[in-house]
């Protein structure tokens, strides 16, 4: 896809985003590029297996692998790994930016819940997302603040997100002066317009003279005014969006990993990169699939992991050739875990209890891991000041990483995030 398209593929996006928590104004907020941190959630949807993952346990009642291999460990570090997927070359390059924390209880074994859970820090409805709530607070006037590829994107109506599930496909619905013909290696033909470029001007023209037209009634419901706001401000807002002519590249990544694999992470990864580059972008939310291995577990949970971390790894060498690395955070995580036994079709059903890989480059809260289970994979109690277990400490819930992130991106103190009290001890991650 040539870059000077997907610009305006872009542009279409606020079509489709959420209602904004602010008031409306029919005037474009001015734009003020973002450097800060950049923000990337990634939902394993389904729930991950993290015993043969970050959270290894070598008991073959509980793991197949472990009939002929053990627990794996990496010199001078307290990360441990199994066996298993790609996760040898996967934390062996990578267990440096990571703080790996284990024993989370999500309270259910529901997909709904959980993603809740996990993804807001609390069961009930209502709470925002933390990339909504960073794209709120740091990047309040931005048109691509918070990027969506799907999975839980509650706002909370205090920002926009921008549904980003399938850039190719909004091209010809945004586009209609224009003949756009499609080729399976990923790329566009030389685009055909049906309206010359100075016609298609004073259409543009007397559309946005209309639109005015419209706002000037004087009789027009509350719904209808932000309506017409959310239309003007996607209007002009293409003109925000110019600083990604210089960040796109000529061509999106393959959908094809290196195993071959379908696997959209690697694309979503490389927009998102893009528009943060551009000044344009505070949190997005990345979503890989495959992880609800009720039967074939082994081989499906194979294939979900290693498409994860296949993701994982353009998402970091990509930000690495941008030269953005040292912005990145990284917040990996599941609806839940799995059961610590397998059922009778070789499949592992919903457990309560997982972990969350929280990546940054250079950090010195990272090459660690914070809580535990047993080797039953239940969750074991910490001291929120020393990190050590203690049998009476607090049992680490979502709150407590999403409280961690807030504070890690130094939004904890803002009066949005005190909309969104999350009662929760503050455990010294970092």
């Amino acid at each position: 896809m040539l870059r000077r398209d997907f610009i305006k593929t872009l542009a279409a996006a606020g079509l489709c985003a959420g209602q904004p928590w602010v008031g409306r104004s029919a005037q474009a907020a001015p734009l003020t590029s973002y450097d800060g941190k950049f923000f990337v959630s990634i939902s394993a949807d389904g729930g991950w297996d993290v015993t043969s993952l970050c959270d290894p346990k070598a008991n073959s009642s509980i793991n197949h692998w472990a009939n002929g291999q053990g627990v794996q460990s990496i010199n001078n570090s307290p990360i441990q790994y199994a066996p298993f997927a790609h996760n040898q070359s996967f934390f062996q390059k990578h267990h440096e930016k990571m703080l790996v924390i284990n024993g989370i209880d999500c309270q259910t074994n529901a997909h709904e819940a959980g993603v809740r859970h996990i993804w807001s820090g609390r069961l009930a409805h209502g709470y925002p997302t933390f990339s909504a709530m960073a794209a709120a607070i740091l990047g309040p006037n931005l048109p691509l603040a918070y990027i969506s590829n799907g999975g839980y994107k509650e706002t909370a109506g205090i920002t926009q997100y921008t549904l980003m599930q399938d850039p190719t496909s909004l091209k010809k619905l945004v586009f209609p002066n224009q003949f756009l013909d499609y080729d399976p290696d990923g790329s566009w033909d030389p685009a055909k317009q049906y309206h010359r470029s100075g016609a298609m001007n004073i259409i543009q023209q007397a559309k946005m003279a209309r639109l005015a037209r419209l706002q000037g009634q004087s009789q027009l419901t509350p719904k209808q005014v932000n309506s017409l706001a959310d239309m003007f401000n996607a209007r002009v807002g293409v003109d925000q969006l110019a600083p990604l002519a210089q960040t796109l590249p000529e061509e999106l990544v393959s959908n094809i990993d290196k195993d071959g694999e379908w696997n959209p992470l690697m694309r979503q990864g490389q927009i998102a990169l893009a528009a943060y580059e551009a000044g344009l972008c505070v949190a997005s939310d990345l979503t890989m699939w495959g992880f609800d291995t009720h039967s074939n577990h082994d081989v499906e949970q194979t294939t979900a992991l290693q498409r994860l971390q296949n993701g994982i790894d353009y998402l970091w060498d990509e930000a690495t050739r941008r030269g953005i690395d040292d912005k990145l955070v990284v917040l990996i995580s599941s609806d839940f875990g799995r059961t610590p036994l397998y059922n009778d079709g070789a499949g592992k059903d919903h457990w309560p209890i997982t972990s969350t890989i929280i990546m940054s480059q250079g950090e010195t809260w990272t090459n660690k891991v914070v809580g535990a289970t047993t080797s039953e994979h239940t969750a074991l109690s910490i001291d929120p000041a020393t990190l050590a277990l203690k049998e009476n400490g607090v049992r680490l819930q979502p709150k407590h990483i999403q409280q961690a992130m807030r504070q890690l991106a130094g939004i904890d103190g803002h009066e949005i995030s005190q909309l969104f009290p999350l009662e929760a001890e503050d455990i010294q991650f970092f």
